[in-house]
C-alpha cells in the first residue's frame, strides 16, 4: 500500500489553514503542520504550502531550505506584497497572490501530488 503524499502546511491564520488542509486531504495528501518550511525534509514532505508573511522579512532562506530538501514550495501573500511574491519566485517557489491561492490550490495539488510521490 502506498503512503499518502505528505504536504507541509505553514499557514498560521486559521481562516486560511482550514481550507488549505481540506484541499490537501481532498487531493489525497496528508497535511502536516510545520513550524517552518525547513522542517519539510525531516517530515518527508513532497510539497510545502506556506503563507509568505509567516516567514519573517525575507522568505528566501526558508524557501531555499525546503526546495533544497526536495519539496516543491507553494506560497501566497497579499497581491500588494508583490516584492515578497517576486522574492519567493526567485527562490524557486510557486508564489500566488492570496486572492488566487485558494482558487488554484486544488489544481496545483492535483498536479504536484500526482507527479510528486517519490515513494516514501
Amino acid at each position: 500500500m502506498t503512503e499518502e503524499p505528505r504536504v507541509g502546511v505553514v499557514v498560521p491564520n486559521p481562516f486560511l489553514h482550514i481550507p488549505v488542509v481540506a484541499a490537501v486531504q481532498a487531493s489525497g495528501g496528508r497535511a502536516l503542520d510545520l513550524a517552518d518550511p525547513g522542517a519539510a525534509a525531516a517530515a518527508r514532505c513532497t510539497v510545502v504550502i506556506v503563507d509568505l508573511d509567516a516567514l519573517g522579512p525575507d522568505p528566501t532562506p526558508a524557501i531555499r531550505t525546503a526546495a533544497d530538501g526536495g519539496a516543491t514550495v507553494v506560497g501566497f501573500a497579499p497581491h500588494a506584497r508583490s516584492e515578497r511574491l517576486e522574492a519567493a519566485r526567485a527562490a524557486g517557489a510557486i508564489a500566488l497572490p492570496r486572492s488566487l491561492f485558494l482558487q488554484r490550490l486544488p489544481e496545483l495539488l492535483a498536479t504536484l501530488l500526482d507527479h510528486g510521490d517519490r515513494g516514501a
